[in-house]
């Protein structure tokens, strides 16, 4: 089983982060820097005013050609001099810069910075409050990596300039304006999270999309475009509202995992029986919900249910041949008889998530679980799979 993680992340910072400040403030002071060694440099707006420092400080940066990583923070409500114009001519020249990092903190808009360099490759983007949060204007054509967390007023994207993405999320708290995904051709992998009313939604385009992840706290049914996708491996759904999961999802021809969660009850559609890469299927909803359209998937691996009594569908899971790896709440089953699992000859993991702390795996049962509890767990466990005790 894949891991449904995707991987296009780049690692945040290179090694040792320095700081910009201490680069000037050395140079004043005529300490010796190797500046070969410098990959990593946090610029913090609100610490270079306090140590009185001025835009000509920023020269330092030009002796840094090694940096492949620069994080920039802003203070609370501070634009009237972002620094725009004097940190894009320092650190224009930096042919290894591959990422950069935005922290913002009330403010009006997202400075301009992107145009400083052809060879970036990650962008990110961190907003307490912005409250105008447009990200159409960072045209960086070799960009592979995009992030924008923020909470706003209002947000837009237009995805024209990024021929190049191969990774999106976008976590956004407020008012949705333009989501427009066209020109994403190469887009394998989108985090959707919006906690906010969405107007209109399209990914028909995304045809190269493996992982999906979506929440919103607004919508009742996803979109068509969802079940159009012809490589996608891995679909993430978190809908509060969500009355169903669409028939068409059997067009999902590539799916591998499966999860979804809903305070409404979900009846699983029998389609899903023709996903037949189908390794993963993660459920969690209210109810009781049966499980026959999982029961002849061949390759299905784990099954993850929560908000489900497990042993209402414990018939359809002993059909579940492959299984060897189980989820499921523990605590309504204490001294329940669970030793039909044992049937499960492939199975070989069970995970118990339980109201004091997740039970995860044979032999890990946390100390500051009662006695009885311990006693409980282990004793079941033991009916379950006693080869590991």
């Amino acid at each position: 089983m894949k891991n449904i993680h995707h991987n296009y992340y780049l690692n945040d910072s290179p090694g040792k982060v320095h700081s910009l400040v201490e680069l000037v403030v050395s140079q004043r002071n005529n300490k010796r820097i190797n500046f070969n060694k410098v990959k990593a440099i946090t610029i913090d707006i609100e610490k270079f005013m306090y140590n009185r420092l001025t835009d000509k400080d920023f020269q330092a940066l030009h002796e840094c050609h090694a940096v492949e990583y620069i994080l920039i923070k802003y203070p609370k409500g501070f634009l009237e001099n972002d620094y725009s114009l004097e940190l894009s001519e320092a650190i224009s020249g930096m042919e290894k810069l591959s990422q950069l990092h935005v922290k913002l903190d009330s403010a009006d808009y997202i400075p301009n910075l992107f145009d400083i360099s052809n060879k970036i490759q990650k962008i990110t983007i961190e907003g307490n409050f912005i409250k105008e949060a447009s990200a159409n204007s960072f045209s960086q054509k070799s960009l592979k990596v995009l992030g924008v967390n923020c909470s706003t007023n209002s947000f837009s994207f237009s995805g024209k300039d990024y021929s190049e993405l191969l990774s999106l999320s976008l976590n956004i708290n407020g008012k949705i304006g333009e989501l427009d995904f066209s020109g994403l051709k190469k887009l394998e992998g989108l985090n959707l999270i919006i906690d906010g009313k969405i107007e209109e939604l399209d990914i028909s385009g995304l045809k190269k999309l493996e992982y999906l992840n979506f929440y919103n706290d607004e919508i009742e049914y996803l979109p068509n475009d969802f079940f159009e996708l012809p490589d996608l491996q891995t679909l993430i759904v978190s809908v509060p509202k969500l009355k169903e999961l669409n028939e068409r999802i059997k067009n999902l021809k590539s799916l591998e995992s499966l999860l979804f969660s809903s305070y409404e009850i979900i009846e699983l559609p029998e389609s899903l029986s023709k996903l037949e890469h189908l390794e993963w299927v993660s459920i969690n909803t209210i109810g009781k919900v049966s499980l026959k359209p999982l029961t002849s998937l061949t390759k299905l691996k784990r099954l993850s249910i929560y908000g489900i009594n497990l042993l209402e569908v414990i018939d359809q899971i002993l059909l579940m041949k492959k299984l060897k790896v189980l989820d499921f709440n523990l605590q309504p089953l204490l001294n329940k008889d669970l030793s039909p699992l044992g049937q499960l000859e492939k199975l070989k993991e069970i995970r118990f998530k339980t109201t004091y702390v997740e039970v995860d795996g044979d032999n890990y049962i946390p100390k500051d679980l009662p006695d009885s509890t311990k006693n409980k767990v282990l004793h079941q466990l033991k009916q379950v799979l006693p080869e590991h005790f």
